[in-house]
């Protein structure tokens, strides 16, 4: 009878003491979960709400109208919001165009220097992202250093007249999110085993269609992932569209923080702000889908 009296002693405190391990990591999770539900979801609900409402004199009176979208989607406000659209897909789009090939050459060509080619690719992520938005102005202001190289390869004529211009916009966006679309991209393309591509070769496929049946399918995660982390912060930017565009290239990021800093119509920022979210879930959703609920991103 002891032995058994001795197993069940056993049994009841490995019963409690996994009841309070489980205890602890309840509590563990609750503290983000309860962080993302205070500083997150409820501001979120308030700007929902507000989107709704109507604008007084530094307030917000509730109601339930939609004034504010309609003006948020026409006139002004609406050419934005279609130029910050159509901004975050091309320029996302030009983006995973020059890093794909730029993460091909890394991933299966520098195996040696591979570290120090990420370190270069993301060494101007450690100096101040305004500092390096303020660097382009000097670039492309006039008598800049960009003017005297066109000039001199007769390239262009005369001043060159790129600031305050929407193309000095996405060049910029182009510039400062480039090298995140690079790293998913190594990542996923380092781990294709070589084999799948030998075999492929062995089998008859030319390099064409090796890339587009092989490489090109079993990156799909890294380009899912390029693509949220270039396009997704490119629907909320502020600095470069404000430092580079002026009033020629203003995005809805521009356009939603003047609404709230120096209009104050909460209302119709906040209507801003959900069509800002719900272009954000589009994309997620789309991303999501291709890639069966980003399963394949976590392999």
């Amino acid at each position: 009878m002891k032995p058994a009296v001795g197993r069940s002693a056993a049994g009841r405190f490995n019963l409690r003491h996994a009841s309070a391990a489980q205890t602890a990591d309840h509590f563990l999770a609750g503290i983000p979960t309860l962080w993302l539900a205070i500083f997150f979801l409820a501001p979120l609900g308030f700007t929902v709400v507000f989107s709704f409402g109507r604008s007084t004199f530094g307030g917000v009176a509730l109601d339930f109208t939609f004034a504010n979208y309609a003006t948020a989607l026409s006139g002004f406000y609406g050419a934005a919001f279609l130029r910050t659209l159509v901004f975050a897909a091309t320029a996302s789009g030009l983006c995973l165009l020059v890093a794909f090939p730029a993460a091909y050459f890394i991933a299966r060509h520098t195996s040696r220097f591979r570290l120090l080619a990420i370190t270069l690719i993301l060494i101007p992520y450690f100096s101040s992202f305004l500092i390096r938005v303020m660097a382009l102005t000097m670039l492309m202001s006039r008598e800049g250093f960009l003017e005297m190289i066109l000039n001199a390869l007769h390239l262009h004529q005369g001043p060159l007249d790129l600031l305050d211009t929407q193309t000095a916009v996405f060049v910029g966006i182009v510039y400062a999110y480039l090298p995140i679309a690079v790293v998913p991209l190594v990542v996923v393309l380092d781990r294709i085993p070589k084999g799948l591509t030998e075999a492929s070769r062995d089998l008859g496929a030319t390099r064409w269609e090796t890339f587009l049946l092989v490489t090109l399918p079993l990156s799909r995660p890294g380009i899912a992932s390029a693509i949220m982390l270039t396009a997704v912060p490119m629907l909320g930017e502020m600095v470069i569209p404000k430092l580079l565009g002026g009033s020629r290239g203003v995005l809805m990021g521009q356009a939603l923080s003047s609404q709230y800093l120096q209009a104050q119509n909460y209302p119709l920022g906040s209507a801003m702000a959900v069509l800002v979210l719900l272009g954000v879930a589009v994309i997620v959703g789309l991303l999501a889908w291709v890639t069966k609920g980003f399963a394949e991103v976590g392999r």
